[in-house]
Order: structure tokens, then sequence, then C-alpha cells
């Protein structure tokens, strides 16, 4: 694509241009090279722009000899070209060698790949994705634009709402974790609720989310679920919400609208945290948290030696203010 053409779909200002160049590819600010465009989001980074670079998407003029594209926000103009040069790839047509019962309502433009097995009930929207080896349990329900990666389980009475998209390796609907005691044995609680998925979450490969036990287990719209996440049966995520990598959350948990839980958070059962809240990486929740606020609780890494001091006074604490009383 010609660097002119870039900077109108972009409407930049295109500065230091003496012949129009072909843009074939993208890379980050310090590894781009000759036909390849970069971005810069703070002059601070210029130490680390190389001048192989064709071109240069800036907020303002630098003062480099390349052409540059002068956009309010540099950094959310390269997602869109990373949109424009590398659209998703076209998929339609239902696989001879995918399994499909009887009583399935499958929409248009939808693509079902090999070895994929849909039970009797599914609803399948428009434009819909399916990729091979996947399971869609009976009586589920996919809406319009969702796409579905390879080895993805969804087991029965699941709703998936629009433009969602779910990674390999995700199990969605699975059981939730949950015994009783009878006669010193552990007897399982049968689970027979639903997850329902709204609109527009992104869930990453090989998390999953368990069923509720008769009621639902809801991501609502907006909210992205990174890899390795494990949401426990009856919880509630609320809108627009990031939950990182290695989160744990237990079950009947009732999460706010816009929280962040960072990497290996981790939530106890039956906690409620408010809305626009943000919990730093590998803390415990073990308690109602109130919006707005940031928590944590993770320790640092520190050097090996040292912390053995600390944990050696540590447990010597409780003598240390014995003797002060």
């Amino acid at each position: 694509m010609k660097l002119s053409q870039i900077a109108q779909l972009l409407n930049g200002q295109l500065v230091n241009l003496r012949e129009d160049i072909e843009i074939r590819g993208l890379k980050s600010i310090n590894k781009a090279k000759k036909g390849e465009i970069t971005f810069v989001a703070d002059k601070k980074y210029l130490k680390d722009l190389q001048i192989n670079a064709s071109a240069v998407l800036t907020k303002e003029k630098l003062d480099l000899e390349i052409p540059q594209i002068i956009v309010d926000n540099p950094q959310t103009s390269f997602y869109r070209l990373i949109d424009i040069f590398y659209p998703e790839e076209e998929k339609a047509g239902i696989s001879k060698k995918a399994s499909i019962s009887e009583n399935v309502e499958i929409g248009e433009n939808v693509y079902i790949g090999e070895f994929t097995v849909i039970e009797e009930g599914v609803k399948i929207g428009s434009s819909v994705k399916i990729y091979p080896n996947c399971y869609i349990g009976k009586n589920t329900v996919i809406k319009d634009n969702t796409v579905i990666y390879p080895n993805v389980v969804i087991y029965r009475d699941a709703v998936i709402g629009k433009n969602v998209i779910i990674h390999s390796g995700c199990v969605i609907g699975a059981d939730g974790f949950g015994y009783y005691q009878e006669n010193g044995k552990h007897k399982k609680i049968k689970h027979v609720g639903k997850v329902i998925i709204e609109d527009d979450v992104e869930i990453g490969a090989n998390t999953t989310i368990d069923r509720a036990m008769v009621d639902e287990t809801v991501i609502k719209k907006g909210t992205k679920i990174d890899n390795l996440v494990m949401i426990a049966h009856n919880c509630e995520i609320g809108e627009n919400s990031i939950i990182v990598s290695q989160v744990g959350i237990a079950g009947s948990c009732k999460i706010g609208k816009n929280v962040i839980l960072a990497g290996q958070v981790g939530v106890a059962d039956h906690i409620t945290i408010g809305d626009n809240v943000i919990v730093t990486a590998k803390s415990g929740v073990g308690k109602n948290l109130e919006a707005g606020k940031v928590y944590g609780s993770g320790l640092q890494a520190i050097e090996w030696s040292k912390w053995k001091k600390v944990m050696f006074y540590l447990y010597k604490l409780p003598e240390i203010i014995k003797k002060l009383k």
C-alpha cells in the first residue's frame, strides 16, 4: 500500500515525502526496516528508532528526514493499520467431516470445521466461525459474528453473545467444583445451571468457566479474559472488566464493572468487588472490596539471603512483642 493511501486512511498529515513509497509491513520501533512503517508514541523512544524504517506515525513532526504521518494518536493509528494489513482469514462452508445433529439452526455465511460436533437443539447465528475439533453441547445458542477457535468445548445450554472470541482449549460450562459430605464421603453436587457470555467478550486460550448449580454464571459485555483463567460456578463478571492470566475466581463471586484483576490474583468464594477496582498481581482477595480503589498484597521478589533474614525475624516477632510489653 502506498504511503499516501495510508495517510488518507488515517486522516493524517504527510510530511517529508519526496516520492510516494510502497509500505509492505509494520514493525515495532526498534525493528522496522525499509518498506515498513512504525510509530513513535513518545519522543523518549526516538533513540530506539531505526532509520531504516520507510516511514513513521507520530503526533508531531520529528527532527528526522524520513517520511512522517502526523496523527492525533500514533499508537491507535498503528493498531488500525494492523487490521488493514492483516485482515482476518475468510472462512465459509460446513465441512462434510463435521458431525451436526438434527434440529440445529444455522445462519448465513457460517463456517464449521472438520471433526466439530454439534449436538441437538443448537442455534448458530450468521457469520459464525467454528474451527475444527470443537464440541457444542445441546441447546447452546451462539449469536452472530462469534469466532470459536479449535479444540473448544462448550457444554449444553450455554448462551454465547454476538462478536465473541473464544480461543483454543477453552472449556465453557463444565460442572462447578461442588461437593457435600455424606457418611464420610464427598458426594458430588449436580450442576444444572448454565453459562451466559454476553456480546463483545474475548476469552483467552485454556480458560475455564464453570456452569452454575441451578442459576447462571455470567460474563457481561465487553469483558476481556486472558489465557489460563479459572472462573467458578455462579460468578458474575461485570461489563468491560479485564481478567489477566492465571487469575482464579471461586464460586458465587460478583465482580463489578471496569474491574482489573492482574496476573495470579486469587478471589475467595462469595466475594463482591465493586466497580472500577484494580487488584495488583499475586494478591489474595478474602473480603469484599469497595468500588474505585486499588488493592494489592503481593510481595516483590528480593535477594534470597535477605528474604531468609526477614523470615527469621518474622517468626521471632511474637517473642519480640512480648518482651516489648
